[in-house]
């Protein structure tokens, strides 16, 4: 795995997981990097399995709680613990899937936009809608394709993306679950704080009343640190 570790090795420390087509040392750089964070403490930045500048393994399941137990798996390996971990959309969701399982690591969690009911989500979906080999034949590189045209950057890290890797966690993101992510959320002892873009007009109450720490950045959509850069660091902080 790379993980991109930063800061202060003896400082609080805050652990980063990004969104689905992103690589979290590519998504998080600007944010660990801005005034308001570089300096405060530890930053470790972890691009999960098959995205950014990890390996791809087609054996690996990329399930998000696969997913959650290699970011565990980071923190054993750092022996970090009471860590803030910090999820963005895809990230979110494991960064609570990894919370639920571990939580004695875990002293704050900070989801952005997570994925918090089944079969919920857009790219994911949009994703899921293929076959694994037909996303793998083509599917793949038609997002690549796209989104270099309208995104760039986001085109160069779905591109870094493992065909089977993003088709897997897209499928297993929508997924039924014993307890969804909503739930596990909920039941999170600790500290929580729930962030969300003003343009995405989400529905904030429920996670008000489940007792989340609800903090809404100015003019920003889905991708909050693309949007108001400077809004999400303060709602981070």
């Amino acid at each position: 795995m790379a993980v991109l570790d930063l800061g202060a090795s003896d400082g609080e420390a805050r652990v980063y997981v990004g969104g689905l087509g992103s690589a979290t040392t590519v998504g998080f750089a600007r944010v660990t990097g801005h005034p308001g964070l570089a300096g405060r403490g530890r930053h470790v930045l972890v691009d999960l399995i098959g995205s950014g500048w990890s390996d791809h393994d087609d054996t690996f399941g990329h399930t998000i709680d696969e997913h959650a137990g290699t970011v565990l798996g980071v923190l054993e390996a750092l022996d970090l613990r009471k860590v803030t971990l910090v999820g963005h959309s895809l990230g979110g969701s494991v960064v609570i899937s990894a919370a639920a399982r571990r939580p004695e690591l875990v002293g704050e969690l900070v989801v952005a936009e997570p994925n918090l009911d089944p079969g919920v989500g857009t790219f994911s979906a949009e994703i899921s809608a293929y076959d694994e080999d037909a996303f793998v034949a083509a599917g793949h590189q038609s997002f690549v394709d796209r989104f270099l045209k309208e995104e760039p950057q986001f085109g160069r890290t779905v591109a870094r993306w493992s065909p089977r890797g993003l088709h897997r966690t897209a499928v297993s993101l929508l997924a039924a679950r014993p307890a969804t992510f909503r739930e596990q959320l909920g039941a999170f002892a600790g500290p929580r704080r729930y962030i969300s873009g003003e343009l995405s007009y989400e529905d904030l109450e429920p996670l008000r009343q489940a007792g989340c720490d609800v903090r809404v950045v100015p003019g920003a959509g889905h991708v909050l640190m693309d949007d108001n850069l400077d809004g999400f660091v303060a709602a981070l902080r």
